[in-house]
């Protein structure tokens, strides 16, 4: 997600640092974007950012941070003028080698499928440099907003799901003929949807390489994608019967147990990078020009 958003709002030199490492992968990133009273509305963010000569100085917190334990770098959101409109007083900032900043600390936090995937991050007087900035000082909204197109896309989430249904669809081929029967109608159904997702994946894709903003076009994907995750691993655990519900850590569960378990890391999809009611608003505002409800 940072890197094509560099693409588009980075400077030549920041191009030059980090393009080459995220290609690499010794650049591993992190969202800092979400914070305890600043979700759905995250414009109404609260974590501080003033500036001291060639750096900021950042106080606050961050949440539900996806890998901030394995990430070394993360880009994040700040508030940079609090007397301005909200949307406008956000700047984007890059901060270097987070494992070692002085002042950052990450704290786990264990989500229902009892993984460790979500963090909560503290800044206590971190310095970053100005230079870390990217675009203009107050106008972070809108590079922020590029980035959630891309992360709303979804792109690698599509290709997750499809090898999910190609699993599925070889357990039927080996399976029963009734158990065939029962369930092939259903599983056609949901290769067709997300064969829909992928293209409109493509088309996301497609609006920003030609330089456009997709507006209400990534909330329709985000939509349709977070719901068939869910509509997949559930019909996945109704196709391995009551052994589906088993847990990896249980020896005799069907696919090590990976089944439910992608159900419940599928349930905060509907949630996270927008809530689906969020981007419902959007679709009828941006996309059908109503008037915000």
């Amino acid at each position: 997600m940072i890197g094509p958003t560099l693409i588009i709002h980075g400077s030549d030199e920041q191009k030059a640092e980090y393009l080459p490492k995220i290609t690499s992968g010794e650049h591993i990133w992190c969202q800092g974007y979400s914070e305890p009273g600043s979700g759905s509305d995250l414009a109404s963010l609260q974590t501080r950012a003033v500036r001291d000569g060639d750096d900021y100085i950042i106080n606050g917190q961050k949440i539900w941070t996806s890998g901030g334990h394995r990430a070394n770098q993360m880009f994040c959101l700040v508030r940079t003028d609090p007397d301005a409109p909200k949307h406008r007083g956000i700047s984007f900032l890059l901060i270097d080698d987070i494992k070692n900043t002085p002042g950052l600390s990450v704290r786990p936090l264990i989500n229902m499928a009892g993984r460790h995937h979500f963090n909560e991050v503290f800044f206590e007087d971190v310095r970053v440099p100005a230079k870390n900035r990217i675009g203009e000082e107050n106008r972070g909204w809108y590079v922020g907003m590029t980035l959630l197109d891309f992360e709303r896309s979804g792109i690698g989430t599509t290709a997750g799901q499809r090898k999910t249904l190609e699993g599925m669809t070889e357990e039927l081929q080996n399976g029963p003929a009734d158990e065939r029967e029962r369930y092939r109608l259903g599983l056609s159904d949901l290769v067709i949807s997300n064969n829909v997702a992928k293209y409109l994946g493509y088309r996301i894709g497609h609006i920003q390489a030609t330089g456009n903003v997709p507006n209400y076009e990534a909330s329709v994907i985000k939509i349709f994608q977070s719901e068939l995750g869910q509509k997949i691993y559930n019909y996945g655990i109704k196709m391995f019967g009551l052994s589906g519900q088993l847990i990896p850590e249980e020896p005799t569960a069907p696919w090590s147990g990976d089944m439910p378990e992608q159900y419940l890391l599928a349930v905060p999809s509907t949630i996270y990078s927008g809530t689906n009611e969020i981007q419902r608003n959007i679709i009828a505002t941006r996309g059908l020009g109503l008037p915000r409800s």
